[in-house]
């Protein structure tokens, strides 16, 4: 549509040669693969329901499961069936199997593209009520692309508004040029930012080692986004509205405490949770409140819409897991050694599978406990194995613990006399 849209003269002269109305459907092939789908889904439904009507033994959810398969897949059927976009010289209709949009030329505002992981889809954007989606896989035409692209872009109005409003405000220069000149470096500063924090992050994904450099790394990175931003005097942001041309830096404050979280679950067996949460909670209000004061500072009233949220997100597991990692990190006291056996063992389910012992009662745990291990150490570790807790003070009296093979001056040693 953008070539389309570069050319007024050849816009207008598609659009006068053509004749109206025009119906577009999914393209040939798209349309085959949504049949085949809906059949195999139909196919699968019929089949689950006939297992419980012929053996009325099995569970009974079979039955609805084959009931929703087979109607999603018809479903599915119809609409494809059914949905299609007709184009006239005044408006534009999209029909589908439950509903019928239509709209005049001269109701609708503009156009934008809104952002998939995907293709982005275009929604036309009218005077009054809801957006009118245009689905991608209808098969366009020139007319088509060009009725379209005749329309107002709103997203490069909105970002032409943005950049004069920003040239036109002296806090950022003395002229147009020295202002727009300080956005692109800010734009390039963000960038680099947003580099170090991707690679910041997946170092501490992938590879955490050195272990107190990776946890430290995090730990900074939310900071100097806040002085980034209290630098700029508002000029990077942490958060931005659509089509908006300064700079968005909220990943270098979101993701390094959900990486320091997420360290957390992953290498630490914390005894005392619930402290760690409230303590966690405290920990985190300081960036919070520094967040807060740089908006403030940079006349952004409405920089988190939810503070809430945004205290969820950020400072609880930065806080938390920064606390909960430092404890450990810095903890060089003296451990308790618990003897116990390995009563049964797992690897969890999921996206991450996670190889678990589960440990009979020992020490303070008198219910006994699972415990994450590694993929080693699960491989070599037999059940009824007996093996030690290893119960340490922590460096903030958050108790956390390991398990390893007990050495043998240990292995009998009951941890009270220690």
């Amino acid at each position: 549509m953008d070539q389309v849209s570069s050319g007024t003269g050849y816009r207008e002269s598609v659009l006068a040669s053509a004749s109206y109305p025009r119906t577009y459907r999914y393209s040939p092939a798209l349309r085959a693969f949504i049949y085949v789908i809906a059949v195999a889904m139909m196919g699968g439904g019929v089949w689950a329901a006939s297992l419980q009507i012929r053996q009325p033994s099995s569970p009974t959810i079979l039955l609805w499961v084959g009931l929703t398969a087979f109607c999603l897949g018809l479903s599915m059927a119809s609409s494809c069936a059914v949905s299609c976009l007709t184009l006239r010289a005044d408006a534009i209709e999209v029909r589908g199997l439950f509903s019928t949009r239509r709209l005049r030329r001269d109701e609708i505002l503009g156009r934008r593209l809104l952002p998939t992981r995907g293709k982005p889809i275009q929604v036309l954007v009218p005077r009054s009520g809801r957006q009118l989606r245009l689905d991608s896989g209808y098969k366009r035409d020139s007319v088509l692309e060009a009725w379209i692209a005749a329309l107002p872009d709103i997203d490069l109005q909105e970002r032409e508004a943005s950049e004069a409003k920003l040239a036109a405000d002296r806090t950022y220069g003395a002229n147009p040029k020295e202002r727009l000149d300080r956005l692109a470096k800010a734009r390039q500063i963000a960038k680099i930012a947003h580099g170090v924090t991707l690679a910041a992050s997946a170092w501490a994904y992938i590879y955490p080692r050195p272990y107190p450099l990776v946890i430290a790394t995090l730990a900074l990175l939310p900071w100097c986004a806040v002085a980034m931003v209290a630098w700029s005097r508002g000029l990077i942001r942490f958060d931005t509205s659509r089509n908006d041309v300064r700079p968005n830096i909220a990943i270098m404050l979101l993701l390094p405490g959900m990486v320091l979280g997420m360290r957390t679950l992953f290498d630490i067996n914390l005894l005392d949770v619930k402290p760690a949460l409230v303590l966690g909670f405290l920990a985190g209000l300081p960036l919070l409140a520094a967040v807060l004061l740089v908006n403030n500072r940079n006349d952004q009233p409405r920089a988190w819409a939810w503070p809430l949220l945004f205290l969820a997100l950020v400072a609880l597991p930065y806080g938390g897991g920064l606390l909960s990692l430092s404890d450990v990190v810095f903890d060089h006291q003296v451990p308790q050694v618990f003897p116990t056996q390995v009563l049964s063992k797992y690897i969890s389910s999921g996206k991450h599978p996670q190889p678990y012992l589960v440990l009979a009662p020992w020490g303070p745990e008198t219910s006994g406990d699972k415990v994450a291990v590694s993929r080693a150490y699960y491989a070599q570790t037999p059940l009824h194995a007996s093996v030690c807790a290893v119960l340490h003070p922590g460096r903030f009296n958050l108790r956390w613990y390991a398990v390893h093979d007990c050495e043998p001056t240990t292995a009998g040693v009951d941890a009270t006399t220690l």
